[in-house]
């Protein structure tokens, strides 16, 4: 009867456990359980920042053999994922694979090495792994509604035959893979008379054994350049070494339809009959692709100021673009070209950049990708879709600093191109946010932990938590505090140290001053 009165049932269980590698060598188990109610994070104050901005739990139970003295081995697991943002339930059970390790195609059927060296160079894997997912909301599961529940089952083979040699200074590497889908039911729509004038498609899910296939074929060239510039002079940097790590391959895949059609008098229905199978398979058009990339990377020789000692010095340590040309596609047979770079600035600034441009124009109306190259209209090679970039660096007191501290800086942004229809032409959506993450120790006694930061973009500060601990010999205290934001609360922890007493604890929390 006391106004605001609520009444909650949240509960949450972990569970891991893993087994001593030696206790049992040709086996093992492991378990990492998370399940919980749907809304735990979201009210119990008691969870961590992580936990609280995570709306999805998952488990595994997986148990793992290797059969002596061959390529074989077999995993059995469940699985269970949960959302608590959409109640939505997954959950694998039972999960089998058996696999085999790369072994060569020579020794696979059984010749000694060296009787056959086409067969020698020839290596192949393989994979087999039969699924049993249900899926449906959280009420289901529990109210054991188990008929309600969308079941989904299938098998799924894989093999990869791979081989390398190289022709003078360049490497050949030809693959061939070829996958095969087996499910136990089948969509079907046909068309039911409902009347005298007028019929009805009608849905119906077959049983029976179907399987589908597809295969692909391929093969790269790759090869490495090195330039090295000595600088004359006196200065600290002596030369510079370029790398350059181009790589050309085409690959073949024949087209594979699966999609079935029905046309009425007023309809077209279009469905994919291994649409509820575990593993769906989906229309596979013909292509032949030209796949090219280059990487490169940069060092330099610098002189130490006071030895003269040559070292090296990573200026960049990789830029890489790539990308596709589709000779049998109708139009914009170019894919997007991606390019990532990466680099470390006197070992302490780490930098990531991510870059996506298109060759092809817009259509000036409707900002649509057309079939156009941007040169042939004077725009240039390549416009920019998207980029995102990071940089991070990471500061720690002296070795052996009476006091340690340590203090973790990330810089983020994200710029994406969009049409504006009213300018008639692309404009740039920033969004950038400064991150930050620190500590400091007092004697091994007293701990500080804080992590929050800025969003540029919207001037806001984004979720900061400060924690504080204290050994106290055989106890040991913390408080957890949220200062602002939709958590604002703290919360209190007094227990004992020891492993085996650490139930004996007494807790308290609360929000805005007040304790609950």
């Amino acid at each position: 009867g006391t106004p605001g009165f609520g009444l909650a049932n949240n509960f949450f269980v972990r569970w891991n456990h893993s087994q001593d590698p030696r206790a049992r060598p040709n086996s093992r188990f492991n378990a990492s359980v998370n399940f919980g109610s749907s809304g735990n994070f979201q009210q119990n104050l008691n969870s961590s920042q992580e936990e609280y901005l995570s709306n999805t739990f998952q488990s595994s139970l997986q148990w793992t053999a290797n059969v002596p003295r061959t390529p074989f081995s077999t995993n059995i697991s469940a699985r269970h994922n949960q959302n608590s943002l959409t109640g939505n339930v997954s959950v694998t059970v039972p999960s089998l694979s058996l696999n085999m390790q790369r072994i060569s195609l020579a020794k696979l059927v059984g010749l000694t090495a060296g009787r056959s060296l086409l067969l020698d160079g020839v290596a192949v894997t393989y994979s087999s792994q039969m699924e049993n997912t249900l899926q449906g909301p959280d009420s289901l599961f529990g109210a054991q509604g188990w008929r309600n529940l969308k079941i989904r089952n299938g098998l799924k083979h894989n093999i990869k035959m791979s081989s390398s040699s190289s022709v003078g200074f360049i490497s050949l590497a030809p693959t061939f893979t070829y996958d095969q889908y087996d499910s136990f039911q089948r969509l079907d729509v046909t068309e039911v008379p409902v009347g005298a004038d007028s019929v009805a498609l009608v849905t119906d899910t077959l049983g029976g054994y179907q399987s589908t296939n597809e295969w692909r074929l391929g093969v790269s060239a790759s090869t490495r350049f090195y330039g090295l510039f000595n600088l004359p002079g006196k200065g600290r940097v002596k030369a510079i070494r370029h790398v350059l790590s181009p790589n050309v391959g085409f690959s073949y895949q024949p087209e594979r339809l699966r999609d079935q059609t029905l046309v009425t008098a007023n309809d077209e229905v279009n469905w994919n009959p291994y649409a509820l199978g575990r593993y769906v398979p989906t229309d596979r058009r013909e292509a032949g692709s030209l796949n090219f990339s280059l990487g490169q990377n940069l060092e330099a020789k610098v002189a130490d100021r006071e030895t003269g000692e040559l070292k090296k010095v990573k200026i960049l340590d990789n830029l890489s673009t790539s990308g596709n040309y589709n000779f049998i596609a109708d139009s914009l047979q170019l894919s997007d070209l991606q390019t990532r770079a990466f680099t470390s600035l006197f070992n302490r600034v780490n930098i990531n950049l991510n870059a996506t441009h298109t060759a092809y124009a817009r259509d000036s109306v409707t900002g649509g990708t057309v079939n156009r190259f941007l040169a042939t209209e004077g725009g240039g090679l390549v416009r920019l879709k998207r980029l995102t970039g990071a940089v991070g660096t990471r500061i720690n007191a002296n070795q052996g600093a009476a006091n340690p501290w340590n203090l973790r800086l990330d810089y983020n942004v994200n710029l994406l191109r969009k049409w504006a229809p009213e300018l008639g032409r692309d404009t740039s959506a920033v969004t950038h946010a400064v991150s930050a993450r620190g500590g400091f120790s007092v004697e091994q006694k007293f701990k500080v932990d804080v992590t929050s930061g800025y969003d540029l973009a919207r001037r806001e500060f984004t979720p900061t938590n400060l924690n504080f601990y204290v050994d106290l010999h055989c106890w040991e205290f913390s408080f957890n505090w949220i200062p602002f934001g939709v958590r604002s609360s703290f919360s209190l922890r007094l227990n004992v140290k020891s492993a085996l007493l650490r139930d004996l604890k007494l807790e308290a929390r609360g929000s805005q001053g007040q304790f609950l």
